[in-house]
Formats: C-alpha cells, sequence, structure tokens
C-alpha cells in the first residue's frame, strides 16, 4: 500500500476509522484481481472520494417515489419488475444501479445481490465489487496512462463530481514517486 489510513483521512477529510476499516479491504480486492498498483490505489482512493464524504459504502439518497421516478422500467438498467427502481437504487462505494448490475455482480462476486441489495452496503462486497467493476470498464489501463479524466468517465460514466475528484486526485498523484 502506498498510502495509509492516516493520510487518505486527512485528505479526504473523512473518518479514520472507516478508512482504517474499509481501505484494507479495498486494497485486498484490487489486488486479489491483480489490478493494484499504485495508480490503482489513486483511482480508487479519488473515485471513492468522490462519490462519499466518509470512505463508506452507502446508500443513494432518496425516496422511494425519486427511485421510481429515476429507475423504475428503466430496461437498460434491467428494471423490468415493479420496486426495482426503489430496490436496485445505488449503494456502495461507487453506486451500483439496476436489477442487471446487482446480477452481474452477485455471480462475480459470489452474492444474491438480487434477493439482498443492501449486501452490496457491506464493506467487503462493496470493495470487491469496485474491483471488478474497475477492471471491467478498463480503469487499469486508462489509470496507467494517467488519462484521469477516462477514468472518472469509466467509473462514473460522465464528468459529474469531477471538481472533488481531481481534488483528491492532484494531491495524491504527488504522493507517487515518479515513474521512469
Amino acid at each position: 500500500m502506498h498510502f495509509t489510513a492516516d493520510a487518505i483521512a486527512t485528505l479526504l477529510h473523512a473518518p479514520l476509522a472507516n478508512v482504517e476499516a474499509h481501505w484494507p479491504l479495498v486494497v485486498e480486492a484490487l489486488a486479489a484481481l491483480k489490478i493494484l498498483d499504485p495508480t490503482m490505489e489513486v483511482a480508487a482512493i479519488a473515485s471513492i472520494g468522490s462519490e462519499s464524504y466518509v470512505f463508506a459504502p452507502e446508500k443513494e439518497p432518496g425516496s422511494d417515489a425519486y427511485f421510481r421516478r429515476m429507475y423504475e422500467f428503466d430496461r437498460s438498467l434491467g428494471n423490468v419488475e415493479s420496486g426495482d427502481g426503489p430496490k436496485y437504487c445505488g449503494r456502495g462505494f461507487v453506486p451500483l444501479v439496476g436489477r442487471s448490475g446487482y446480477a452481474r455482480f452477485g455471480k462475480l462476486v459470489g452474492a444474491d445481490l438480487v434477493e439482498q441489495p443492501d449486501l452490496v452496503l457491506d464493506p467487503a462486497v462493496a470493495a470487491r465489487i469496485l474491483a471488478y467493476d474497475f477492471m471491467l470498464k478498463g480503469v487499469p489501463k486508462a489509470a496507467a496512462e494517467d488519462d484521469w479524466v477516462k477514468v472518472r468517465r469509466l467509473v462514473h460514466g460522465d464528468l459529474s463530481g469531477w471538481k472533488r475528484f481531481n481534488g483528491i486526485l492532484i494531491p495524491l498523484l504527488k504522493l507517487l514517486p515518479e515513474k521512469a
């Protein structure tokens, strides 16, 4: 690990106890997929930090009415049944959304996330989902190429939240050793 829990908590203004508990799970998940390197640590910290001010898996804020309006019967998310909007709203270190996403990542992590969507809030499960998401979207290649705009787009789908992401990214990059 190139970044200590204390350094991450200080940079993100996040509770140290959360970082101490969750950062090793993220590192372990990235290592298990053989995608752990300094740039992936940066990508993970900046991505989690731009989504969560407390460095913990979270449930997207909103009411059932909001989730129905945003996600109900959205076939691109695999939401085909009544109640899918609220049931498969965003959860995790980086929000996992939609029945098909819950099914796909459930198979990858070996948990029935379709029947138990709140399992995505378990830090160990959320860390493994984050690592698989990074791997499947090509984040390691973009991070290795220092294409941080692409990293943000791959992880989040667009550049919303870029200001916070970049505000975390810049100090992290300054802490990395120079590339040869």
